[in-house]
């Protein structure tokens, strides 16, 4: 499993919104401020907004704006967001490296354990908790 580059930036970006949660801000001068590409940062926002996690308005006043608070945006609707879900990430069926025959693999028993883990960890901290920690 990876955390992604989209992950880490997502966090930055909600925590960015966080600091004046009603101003819309520009995606670009949000990109500007991180170094990351305009169209990286377009890429992490269409997620995030289908995950429901930001709302978008248009015209001059436009921009980017929380959907909810911190404190009810977990870091696994982040990563969902982000990235792929947690079952995608754990995935490995029908990977070429994985010489098992069959339908089984005598791993996957282990990597649905530890998607169970990760998924209920993730689901236990708010964005608000990890901003609050530091």
């Amino acid at each position: 499993m990876k955390i992604t580059r989209r992950t880490d930036y997502a966090i930055h970006l909600l925590a960015d919104l966080s600091r004046q949660p009603e101003k819309p801000q520009g995606l670009r001068n949000l990109a500007d401020k991180h170094k990351v590409t305009y169209a990286f940062a377009r890429t992490v926002q269409q997620g995030l907004l289908k995950a429901s996690l930001i709302k978008t308005s248009r015209g001059i006043n436009g921009g980017i704006v929380l959907a909810k608070p911190l404190d009810q945006i977990t870091l696994l609707e982040v990563f969902e967001g982000a990235q792929d879900p947690l079952e995608v990430t754990f995935e490995n069926k029908g990977s070429s490296w994985c010489s098992c025959e069959g339908d089984t693999c005598f791993t996957d028993d282990l990597w649905l354990s530890s998607k169970k883990v990760l998924r209920d960890h993730f689901a236990t901290i708010t964005l608000g908790d990890l901003i609050d920690s530091h």
